[in-house]
C-alpha cells in the first residue's frame, strides 16, 4: 500500500508553490482535509498584540491563497483581493498593509479561509511585487539588493480551511522579531507557541557568534543594529558560511553505512513500515520489507541537508519520508548514534561536534523546546505549531527582543497542546512497553523518585487520577523543586496543590504534560524502555519513551 503523507507546509504550502517568484523556504503545516463535522466560519478573529517594547509603527500583512489558486492579500475585515495580472516584469504589488498595535496595544482583525502567511514589520512597510498572472515576489533577506534587506519584519504561517486552523512560528529563512502565535479552541482554552526563553533572542545570537565557523550569521542595518540571523542554507548562499560545514560528519555517517543497515521508519501511525539503507557504490541504496529497490541518495551537500532539498529532495511518497528522515537525522547529527531514524530521544539530538547549530541553539531557547528551525522539524513533533478543528480565535503576539516575554493570554505559555483533563479513575499507568510507574519498595518518603517495573499491581503501582493530580500511597506524583527544565526530576511528594504536582493528558500523543514547564513526563534516557528507569520531565518529543496509558 502506498504510504503517501499529506503535505505539510515544506518550503511553503503547496497550494502557494507559484506564490513567490524569488523561492523561500518556509515550514511545515499539515493540511488536512476537511470535515464535515464542524462548521468552521469563513472568518476567525486574529488579534495581534504588540508587546515588544518598541515605538516603532507596525504594519501587518495577510497574504496567501484561499484555495482557488487565485493568490492574493486579505484586507482587516477578512476580504480576499486578487494580485492584479501584469506583464512578464515585476510590479510594485498594491499596497497590502494593515496599520499594527502601537506598544502595549491589540489590534484585532479578520483571517480569512486561506493558506499564507502574515508578515509584521517594525518601521516601514515591506516592498512586494508582482510578475505575470498574479504571482508575488517576496522578501528574499538573503539577497543584497532586496528593498526588504535592511527592515525589521518577520511572518507567522497558517491555514484556515473546513478542517480547522493550523499555525505556527517559523525560524526556517531566518531568526528575527521575536513573536508567538496561538488559537483559542472551541472551550476557551488558549493554546500557544513560539514563545522564546528570557533573552532568548539575545542567547542565541550570542550562542552563535561564540560558535567556531557559525560567527558570521547576523545581518545588520546600516547603523549596526541587529536585523537577524539567518539560517544556515541562506548563509552558505551569501558566503557567510563554509558551504562543506558538515562535510565531516557525511563522511562518517557514509563510511558507517557501507558496513551496516541504517533502518528507517518513517511513519509514526505504520511503525511496521522500514526502509533499509547502505552505501553501495558511493550512494546510499534504500530497499523495503521485501527486498525490493525503493531509492537512493548521493551523499548530500550542507546546502542540501539544510534546505532539505536538491540532493534530500522529498516527494510527497515513500521517497520523500525516507528523505525527510534523513534529513532530520543529518540536522540533528542523530545518525551515528542510532541505527533507526528517525531518533526519538531529544536528549540525543545535536550533540555531535559537527551539527547545525542554527537548530540546536533555536531549540534551546524556546520555552517549550519546539522550533521549525529546519524545513522538516516536525519530524517526531519538534515544530512549533498549534492546531484545532473548531478555532474561535487566533494570535500572534510580538514579544520583547530582550528580557523575559508573557504567555499569549489566557494561554499555557508557549507549551503547545496542554492537554486534557486526566481523565478521572485509580489503576496503573502503563509506560509504552507495558511497564507500570512504580514507587520503589512502596516506601512514601518525600523525594522518593519514581520509575517504571513489571507491574504488579500492588498499592505502590496504584495511581488516583483526580483532577490535575496523580498521587499513590496518599502522596502526589511531583517536580523535584518545581523544575521547569529538561531532566527534572519526577518523584514521590506530599499534596501540596502547586504546579509541579499539576498534570494534563494529550489523548492523541499518549503524553502526560507538567503545564507549568510544558514539558512531558519521561522514561530517563529513552528507548529501548527496561525495568528500573526513573522518570523525568523533557521537552515533549512523542518518542515511546513519553507514552502513557491508564
Amino acid at each position: 500500500m502506498s504510504r503517501t503523507r499529506r503535505p505539510r507546509l515544506r518550503r511553503l504550502l503547496n497550494v502557494i508553490a507559484a506564490f513567490g517568484v524569488l523561492a523561500i523556504t518556509a515550514t511545515a503545516l499539515v493540511v488536512a482535509q476537511p470535515s464535515t463535522a464542524t462548521a468552521v466560519p469563513a472568518t476567525i478573529p486574529l488579534t495581534i498584540t504588540n508587546d515588544s517594547g518598541r515605538g516603532d509603527q507596525v504594519f501587518i500583512y495577510v497574504l496567501g491563497d484561499p484555495g482557488t489558486g487565485q493568490l492574493g492579500w486579505s484586507d482587516a475585515a477578512g476580504t480576499f483581493h486578487a494580485w492584479p495580472t501584469v506583464g512578464g516584469t515585476p510590479v510594485d504589488a498594491p499596497d497590502a498593509s494593515i496599520a499594527g498595535p502601537t506598544d502595549g496595544q491589540s489590534k484585532t482583525i479578520q483571517l480569512p479561509k486561506m493558506s499564507g502567511r502574515v508578515y509584521f514589520s517594525y518601521g516601514t512597510k515591506l516592498s512586494f511585487k508582482v510578475v505575470n498572472d498574479g504571482r508575488l515576489v517576496q522578501p528574499a533577506v538573503q539577497n543584497p539588493s532586496d528593498p526588504n534587506r535592511n527592515k525589521l519584519f518577520s511572518w507567522t504561517e497558517f491555514t484556515l480551511n473546513d478542517a480547522g486552523l493550523w499555525i505556527n512560528s517559523t525560524q526556517v529563512d531566518f531568526l528575527s522579531a521575536p513573536y508567538q502565535t496561538g488559537l483559542r479552541k472551541a472551550d476557551g482554552s488558549v493554546i500557544s507557541t513560539g514563545m522564546l526563553k528570557p533573552d532568548g533572542y539575545t542567547n542565541v545570537v550570542n550562542a552563535l557568534a561564540g560558535t567556531p565557523g557559525w560567527s558570521n550569521l547576523a545581518q545588520r542595518a546600516p547603523d549596526g543594529s541587529l536585523l537577524r540571523v539567518l539560517s544556515p542554507g541562506h548563509a552558505i548562499g551569501t558566503g557567510q558560511l563554509d558551504a562543506n560545514v558538515l562535510s565531516g560528519y557525511v563522511d562518517r555517517v557514509w563510511a558507517k553505512y557501507t558496513n551496516e543497515n541504517l533502518t528507517v521508519a518513517p511513519y509514526s501511525y505504520d511503525p511496521a513500515a522500514r526502509f533499509t539503507g547502505r552505501v553501495q557504490n558511493g550512494v546510499m541504496r534504500f530497499t523495503n520489507a521485501s527486498g525490493a529497490y525503493v531509492t537512493e541518495f548521493r551523499k548530500p551537500s550542507s546546502d542540501s541537508i539544510f534546505g532539505c532539498y536538491n540532493d534530500l529532495a522529498a516527494p510527497n511518497n515513500d521517497i520523500g519520508a525516507i528523505a525527510r528522515t534523513l534529513c532530520a537525522g543529518f540536522n540533528r547529527s542523530t545518525l551515528l548514534t542510532t541505527t533507526t531514524q528517525p531518533g526519538t530521544s531529544t536528549s540525543g539530538f545535536y550533540q555531535d561536534s559537527v551539527t547545525n547549530y542554527y537548530a540546536k541553539y533555536i531549540h534551546e531557547q524556546m520555552a517549550n523546546g519546539k522550533a521549525y528551525a529546519f524545513a522538516f522539524d516536525d519530524v517526531v513533533a519538534q515544530e512549533s505549531l498549534v492546531h484545532d478543528g473548531n478555532p474561535s480565535a487566533a494570535y500572534i503576539q510580538l514579544d520583547p527582543f530582550q528580557g523575559a516575554a508573557t504567555p499569549i493570554a489566557g494561554g499555557d505559555g508557549g507549551g503547545g497542546d496542554g492537554g486534557s483533563p486526566l481523565p478521572a479513575g485509580t489503576g496503573a499507568v502503563y509506560a509504552s512497553n507495558g511497564m507500570c510507574v512504580d514507587i520503589p519498595w512502596a516506601d512514601s518518603v518525600n523525594g522518593n523518585p519514581l520509575q517504571i517495573v513489571n507491574c504488579s499491581g500492588n498499592g505502590a503501582q496504584t495511581w488516583t487520577r483526580s483532577g490535575s493530580t496523580l498521587s499513590a500511597l496518599g502522596r502526589c506524583m511531583d517536580v523535584s523543586g518545581g523544575s521547569t527544565a529538561d531532566g527534572g526530576v519526577v518523584q514521590l511528594w506530599e499534596c501540596n496543590g502547586t504546579g509541579a504536582q499539576n498534570w494534563t493528558y494529550q489523548s492523541g500523543n499518549q503524553a502526560l504534560v507538567n503545564p507549568q514547564s510544558g514539558k512531558c513526563l519521561t522514561a530517563v534516557g529513552g528507548a529501548p524502555l527496561h525495568d528500573g528507569q526513573r522518570l523525568e520531565i523533557r521537552t515533549c518529543s512523542g518518542g515511546a519513551e513519553q507514552r502513557w496509558t491508564f
